[in-house]
């Protein structure tokens, strides 16, 4: 490292051989992928595991790092100046993650994570630039910070929605414009032709999300790198949406057309394979929309600004003060992580959470339940099983033998382990999606289930509680074994819905949650169950019941119907999911409980 004078001779700077500056850049780089390690791993098996979704993330860095290579010169005119407002902000990035990380459940959260991931970023690039670089730093980081995670499914629930609605509304139009007869309900479109019906659904993965957020991103990198007026920028981003609502009818419209030859082509590997070409004339069409903004004003040639200079090689120079400038960036990276990791295992607090497996197929359970026999199992498409997040369900229907009218109920059962940021998807949308309307807002209502036979586990608790269990036989030997239930109250969080084509009819649908061996009848509670900080492993599984009636089938019916259902059912479904007290290293309850 050498020093020289600057031209006014009151400060020295160093220029730093680039060996130094990458090996100094690498130093840092460690630390924080090595502070941030439980953030990066999620983030790049959100990118890997949906790729369709969030792959474009992984591609967002080297982007950024293009961004700042084209004003490289700009950035090196002048010796960078460290900002010690940096370390403040520095610091507080590690402070906002490591309480995050540390907190309550109901915090944990990736984007929220990811806030502190940010602030630590724009802090290291502050403190060793300074101000003046960040003119031109500014950009690339926030390009980074926004686009470069994945945002959760909380955060684009309601958004996804809509567009679901505008891609189900727009290629239903078109479909019938082409001369094919055509029915919607709710987001399923009906292709009738010959006598037979064919189903398009357009499912939340149809919906146009992936594309509009791929395309904001490359609105963005676009604009930045290729216009020049502001408001040709901003048009150029904001058409980002309905370009990729326009190419996303097309796409279902050609989804539909092909299942008119094929049921199969609407469905999946070649279901995906359609979104993926349809995203190469979305880009030239990107492209055309960026020609006519460029070409709209002719801006005069002799006024661009020339910033090369080839007379004199870029160097990079400092303050004197960069050692201590790099010392104090790693003691905060360092001593956070060091902290981190002491306070966690002092804590007993796990980020990730592993992955805890059934202990039997749901396909296991009972056809025949008292008073109650299978009509038929449902196998979803893959579009569906994509919506519904999971392959591990179970959607069966079973017919009351007892009961007046013999009414049939639907059970349907979804399992999710692992994942942290997984919203569970449940009837209150994938019902309207599926053509019916919601005559009132969902409410919990309490499930009658005699406990009569539950005994305390003398050994284990759970919440303070001693667990509940139950005898029963094994399936396979018969032999007497017993089964923890599930802790917590029963509520079914109940909603009605009637059939537009048929006025009268009255369909309720009722969910809850068994999370980590307790109940909830709210999705967000699944998040405080399921998640606690000291829990290494996390688990839950929706059960959800459908019954349809007449105008006289009320809300009670429906929860009683329910109740007397899961009754019987409840111990043969506790033996497939895991057994939470098993699952934190419990002693087995005794024999003869």
């Amino acid at each position: 490292m050498s020093s020289i004078a600057n031209p006014q001779g009151s400060n020295s700077v160093r220029i730093v051989p680039q060996d130094r500056v990458w090996l100094g850049a690498g130093i840092l780089l460690v630390c924080v992928v090595w502070l941030f390690w439980d953030f990066f791993v999620q983030q790049g098996r959100f990118a890997i595991n949906q790729q369709a979704d969030w792959g474009h993330t992984l591609v967002i860095p080297f982007i950024a790092g293009y961004f700042v290579w084209l004003n490289r010169e700009q950035i090196l005119a002048a010796p960078f100046k460290p900002a010690w407002t940096g370390l403040v902000v520095l610091m507080l990035g590690v402070a906002w993650y490591s309480f995050i990380a540390l907190g309550p459940a109901a915090f944990k959260h990736h984007n929220l994570m990811g806030i502190g991931v940010a602030l630590t970023i724009i802090g290291i690039a502050l403190l060793f630039f300074g101000w003046r670089p960040m003119r031109w730093l500014w950009f690339p980081i926030a390009y980074l910070i926004v686009f470069g995670q994945t945002l959760s499914d909380s955060a684009l629930l309601q958004f996804t929605q809509y567009l679901q609605d505008i891609a189900a509304h727009g290629s239903y139009w078109g479909l019938t414009l082409l001369g094919y007869d055509m029915s919607k309900e709710g987001n399923t479109l009906r292709i009738h032709q010959d006598g037979k019906i064919i189903p398009v659904n357009i499912a939340e993965a149809c919906s146009g999300m992936r594309m509009v957020v791929a395309f904001l991103a490359l609105g963005v990198a676009m604009s930045y790198r290729g216009l020049d007026l502001w408001w040709q920028r901003v048009i150029l981003v904001l058409s980002a949406l309905p370009t990729a609502l326009f190419v996303n009818i097309l796409r279902v419209m050609t989804l539909g057309v092909l299942a008119t030859y094929d049921s199969g082509l609407a469905d999946g590997d070649f279901h995906s394979m359609v979104g993926l070409l349809w995203l190469i004339p979305a880009f030239f069409i990107y492209l055309g929309i960026m020609w006519l903004l460029r070409n709209i004003v002719v801006g005069d040639e002799s006024d661009a600004e020339s910033t090369t200079s080839a007379s004199e090689p870029l160097s990079i120079r400092f303050s004197p003060r960069v050692r201590m400038t790099f010392v104090a960036a790693c003691l905060v990276l360092v001593g956070g992580g060091i902290s981190l990791q002491f306070a966690m295992q002092a804590l007993n607090i796990y980020l990730r959470k592993s992955p805890v497996e059934l202990r039997s197929s749901l396909a296991n359970l009972p056809t025949k339940v008292e008073g109650w026999t299978m009509l038929q199992d449902y196998r979803m498409a893959e579009t569906g099983v994509e919506e519904l997040g999971t392959e591990v369900y179970l959607s069966r229907t079973y017919r009351s033998e007892e009961l007046p009218g013999e009414p049939v109920i639907h059970f349907h059962l979804a399992y999710y382990t692992g994942t942290i940021d997984m919203v569970p998807h449940v009837a209150d949308r994938c019902m309207v999606a599926g053509g019916l309307e919601k005559r009132a807002m969902p409410s919990n209502r309490p499930m009658d289930i005699g406990q009569e036979r539950w005994v305390e586990d003398p050994v284990n608790t759970i919440d303070g509680d001693p667990y509940l269990v139950q005898s029963t036989q094994n399936w396979l030997t018969g032999d007497e074994m017993v089964i923890r239930m599930p802790h917590g109250e029963f509520e079914l969080r109940t909603t009605e819905f009637h059939d537009p084509k048929i006025p009268n009819s009255r369909i309720y649908a009722g969910y809850f949650f068994i999370a980590n061996g307790r109940l909830t009848p709210e999705a967000g509670g699944v998040r405080i169950l399921a998640y606690q900080p000291k829990d290494k492993y996390a688990y839950y599984c929706k059960v959800q019941f459908t019954l349809s009636g007449g105008a006289d089938f009320d809300a009670d019916q429906f929860v009683e119907i329910a109740s007397g259902f899961l009754e019987p059912i409840l111990t043969d479904l506790m033996r497939c999911l895991p057994d939470w007290a098993e699952v934190q290293g419990a002693t087995p309850p005794i024999d003869n409980v």
